[in-house]
C-alpha cells in the first residue's frame, strides 16, 4: 500500500511540473511574442562587441571564395560597419546571424532584375504579413545559437572527434540485459547489478561527454536547424515557395539523421525555449548513452553530406536575415529600392545615415566625381560614411535610407579611418598611401568603382600634401570611376575643378549677448567653402585668450604675405 501512495505521489508530482512547465511555457512565449511585436519597426544605434565577432563570422569566412566582391576590411571599417551589422541585427539565430553578415560584405556580380525584385518583394511581404513574421520568429528563437563560436567552427571540429566503434554500446545495454535478467533469479541481486552497471554508465558517459562536449555542442545545432527546417517547411509560407522545395530536397540528402534520433541528443548550449523534457532527456542518456551512441552513429552522415547542410543553413539564414532588412525598412520614413543605371552616376533624394541620430537629409547628384570643403564639425565625414553605408545597403540588401537612390552597380573602395599601428609599426602615412594604393589597384582593373577619400594624405606636410592629393585625385577620376573626397585643402578645388565638381558644408556664427556660437546645418552646397572655423573653435571651447589671437594673426599674416610671421617677423 505504502508503494502504491508513493507511485501514486511520484506520478502525481511528475505530472503536475509537466503541467506547471507547459503553462510557464506558454506564457513565455506569449511576453516573446508581444515583444516581437513592439520591437518591429524599431531601429537604433548599437554598439559592436568584439567578443562577438567570432560567433557571426564563420559562414563569411567559408565562403569567401565565392563569386562577387568582397567589401575588404578597410572600407568596411570606414562604414562602421560591425555596428552596421549589429545595428540591423534582429535576428535570434545563428543562421540568420551568420548569413547576415556575410550579406552585408557581399556583392552579387550576377545580380538580375528577377533576383533583387524576389527579394524585395520578400521583405515587403515579411513587412506585410505579421502573423507568419511572428511564427517565423518563434522557429528561429526556438533554434537560438551556438555561443562563442560560429557554427561553422562547431562543424570543424568534427573532424577531431575520437570515434567509438558502435559495438562498445551494444555490449552496455547487453549488460542492462543480463542485469534485468537477473531480476528473475534474485531480485536483491538484480537490484544491485542495475545500479552498478548504472554507475558504471553514468561514469562513462561523464568522460565521454568531458572529452566530446564541445563536438555534442556541434551536432546538436546541426539537428536543431533539421528541425527548424521542417517546421518551416511545413508552415507553406507562400513567399518562399522556391525555398521551400529547395529545402524539402536537400532535406533528403541528410535523412540518416532521423526524427526519432532527435529526442536522445542533449539539447545543450540552447538560447531559446526550453522545457523539462530536455532535463530528463539528459539524465537518461546519462545511464544509456543513447545520445553519444545516435552521435556517432549519424557523425559520417553529417560530414558526407555537409554540402547539404551548408545550403540549408544558407536558405535559413536568408529567411531569418530577411527579417532584419524588413526591420530596417520598416524603422524609417523615408526608404526606397534603389535603381541601378547603366550609366556612371550615384544620385540621392533625402538620404540620410541610418545610424547617425535625428540625421539631416541630403540630396545630390554626381556624373563624375566630388570634392568636398567645409569646415571642421560640418558634416564633411559623415556625408561620406552616409553615402558609403546606403551604397553597401544598396547592393547587398536592396534598400536605401532615402527617398531616392541611383547609382550604378560597382564594386566599392574608401579610406578614409587609418590609424598608426604599433603593432606592425606602420605610420599612419604608411597605412595611408597602403591603403590608397588598392584602389589605384583597383581602378586598373577596369571595373567600375565608387571611391570614398577622406582628407586625403593628412599624415605629411601641406605642400607635399596638396601636390600628392592632386595627382592621386586626378589619377582617381575619368571613366570608370566616381570618387567622393573631402578636403581641408582649398587649393584642391582649384587644382582639379577640370576633374571634380565641388561641393561644400557651411556652419552660421551665432551671438547670443555678445557670446559666439557655432550653428552647423550639415545641408550640402555646390561650390567651395570660403569659410574656416578651427580657431574660432578654439575661442568658443574657452582657450586662453592669447593662444587663439596669436594663431589668428599668425594665420593671417600667411593669408596676406604667403609667409608665417613671428615675433621677430
Amino acid at each position: 500500500m505504502d508503494i502504491i501512495i508513493l507511485i501514486s505521489f511520484i506520478v502525481l508530482a511528475l505530472v503536475g511540473a509537466v503541467i506547471i512547465n507547459a503553462v510557464s511555457n506558454k506564457k513565455r512565449i506569449k511576453i516573446f511574442i508581444q515583444r516581437l511585436k513592439n520591437s518591429f519597426g524599431t531601429f537604433e544605434r548599437k554598439e559592436a562587441d568584439p567578443e562577438k565577432r567570432s560567433s557571426y563570422r564563420g559562414y563569411f569566412r567559408k565562403h569567401s571564395e565565392d563569386e562577387g566582391f568582397f567589401i575588404d576590411e578597410i572600407t568596411w571599417n570606414d562604414a562602421e560597419g560591425e555596428t552596421l551589422y549589429t545595428s540591423i541585427n534582429k535576428c535570434y539565430s545563428s543562421c540568420g546571424d551568420e548569413f547576415l553578415y556575410y550579406s552585408l560584405r557581399h556583392i552579387d556580380s550576377e545580380l538580375s532584375e528577377e533576383k533583387m525584385n524576389r527579394y524585395v518583394s520578400q521583405t515587403d511581404s515579411i513587412i506585410a504579413d505579421e502573423d507568419t513574421r511572428l511564427k517565423l520568429q518563434l522557429k528561429f528563437a526556438t533554434l537560438g545559437k551556438t555561443g562563442k563560436y560560429s557554427v561553422y567552427d562547431y562543424i570543424s571540429f568534427l573532424s577531431d572527434v575520437k570515434k567509438i566503434p558502435l559495438f562498445v554500446f551494444y555490449l552496455i545495454w547487453l549488460g542492462y540485459a543480463a542485469a534485468i535478467a537477473s531480476l528473475f533469479f534474485n531480485v536483491t541481486l538484480g537490484v544491485c547489478l542495475i545500479i552498478f552497471w548504472m554507475v558504471v554508465c553514468a561514469i562513462f558517459s561523464f568522460a565521454q561527454r568531458r572529452n566530446v562536449e564541445k563536438y555534442l555542442s556541434s551536432f546538436e545545432y546541426i539537428v536543431r536547424t533539421l528541425i527548424t527546417c521542417d517546421k518551416i517547411v511545413a508552415m507553406k509560407v507562400p513567399f518562399y515557395e522556391e525555398e521551400n522545395e529547395r529545402l524539402s530536397e536537400l532535406r533528403k540528402d541528410l535523412k540518416g539523421i532521423k526524427t526519432s534520433y532527435l529526442s536522445f541528443i542533449k539539447q545543450s548550449n540552447r538560447q531559446g525555449i526550453a522545457d523539462i523534457a530536455s532535463g530528463m532527456a539528459s539524465l537518461m542518456n546519462s545511464f544509456t548513452l543513447l545520445d553519444i551512441f545516435f552521435f556517432h552513429k549519424m557523425l559520417k552522415y553529417v560530414i558526407d553530406n555537409e554540402a547539404s547542410y551548408d545550403k540549408i543553413f544558407a536558405i535559413l539564414g536568408k529567411m531569418e536575415s530577411q527579417i532584419s532588412v524588413a526591420n530596417l525598412k520598416a524603422s524609417f520614413e523615408n526608404t526606397c529600392v534603389p535603381v541601378f543605371e547603366d550609366k556612371e552616376i550615384v544620385k540621392a533624394d533625402g538620404m540620410i545615415h541610418p545610424l547617425v541620430k535625428d540625421c539631416v537629409e541630403n540630396s545630390f547628384e554626381e556624373k563624375r566625381g566630388m570634392l568636398i570643403t567645409g569646415s571642421n564639425a560640418s558634416g564633411k565625414s559623415t556625408f561620406l560614411r552616409s553615402v558609403l553605408v546606403n551604397a553597401i545597403l544598396s547592393e547587398t540588401v536592396y534598400v536605401a535610407c532615402a527617398k531616392e537612390f541611383k547609382m550604378k552597380y560597382c564594386e566599392l573602395y574608401s579610406s578614409m579611418s587609418l590609424k598608426d599601428s604599433l603593432e606592425t609599426g606602420e605610420s599612419y602615412y604608411m597605412a595611408e598611401i597602403n591603403s590608397i594604393k588598392r584602389i589605384l589597384n583597383a581602378k586598373e582593373n577596369g571595373k567600375f568603382i565608387l571611391c570614398f577619400l577622406d582628407e586625403v594624405l593628412r599624415g605629411t606636410n601641406t605642400v607635399e600634401r596638396v601636390a600628392a592629393a592632386t595627382e592621386i585625385l586626378r589619377y582617381l577620376s575619368g571613366e570608370n570611376i566616381i570618387t567622393i573626397a573631402a578636403t581641408h585643402d582649398i587649393e584642391l578645388t582649384y587644382l582639379l575643378e577640370k576633374d571634380y565638381d565641388n561641393y561644400f558644408f557651411r556652419e552660421e556664427i551665432t551671438k547670443d549677448n555678445e557670446k559666439e556660437d557655432i550653428y552647423f546645418s550639415y545641408k550640402i552646397k555646390s561650390g567651395r567653402s570660403d569659410t574656416r572655423n578651427a580657431l574660432l573653435l578654439l575661442k568658443i571651447m574657452g582657450y586662453p585668450k592669447e593662444v587663439y589671437e596669436e594663431a589668428e594673426a599668425l594665420s593671417k599674416g600667411f593669408v596676406n604675405t604667403g609667409k608665417w610671421q613671428n615675433d621677430e617677423g
